[in-house]
């Protein structure tokens, strides 16, 4: 393999952010879920409010209580609605370049449990009975194929020109 020109690096490096954009969305949604989570346990919780006192106090300036929380835990349920639509519109990409990919070849299974099943190396060389560097040979063998392939370009679009995820619009059209 010859050195590479500029221009495939960096239609390689288009390819694998598009690639990873799954991973990220996962991880996002793990922390909304785990603010959800937080919230309603907030809400099931006892009360933790000031002593009583006497006479209101003179502010009233904070959303405190029930109702705030119920607000937020809404609020954090859309945006988890939102990533999930975002993710399904990120697997579906990221189906697509992989469909350029012949179909039972060993690149597009390594591609397919590292960005879409999201596991780790020692786990894609278990499950394809290969060593890691030989997973990794076969994803960077997959990589460079797409990179090459014209059609790819069209799949990541602006994603691969720019390097910033298309599906992530926090959840604005």
């Amino acid at each position: 393999m010859g050195k590479k020109s500029a221009e495939e690096k960096a239609r390689r490096d288009a390819v694998k952010r598009y690639l990873q954009q799954y991973h990220a969305a996962k991880r996002e949604m793990g922390i909304l879920e785990e603010r959800r989570r937080t919230l309603s346990a907030e809400l099931r919780g006892p009360s933790v409010s000031d002593p009583w006192r006497p006479a209101p106090a003179a502010r009233h300036d904070r959303s405190d209580g029930a109702g705030a929380a119920v607000l937020q835990i809404a609020d954090v349920e859309d945006r988890i609605e939102r990533q999930r639509e975002d993710m399904a519109r990120i697997v579906q990409g990221i189906m697509d370049l992989l469909d350029m990919l012949p179909a039972g070849s060993m690149e597009r299974t390594v591609l397919a449990l590292r960005h879409i099943d999201c596991k780790s190396w020692e786990r894609i060389a278990a499950d394809i009975h290969m060593s890691r560097s030989r997973a990794i040979d076969y994803y960077n063998a997959a990589l460079d194929a797409l990179a090459a392939n014209e059609k790819s370009g069209e799949v990541i679009g602006v994603a691969g020109a720019q390097g910033k995820p298309t599906a992530k619009k926090n959840g604005k059209e």
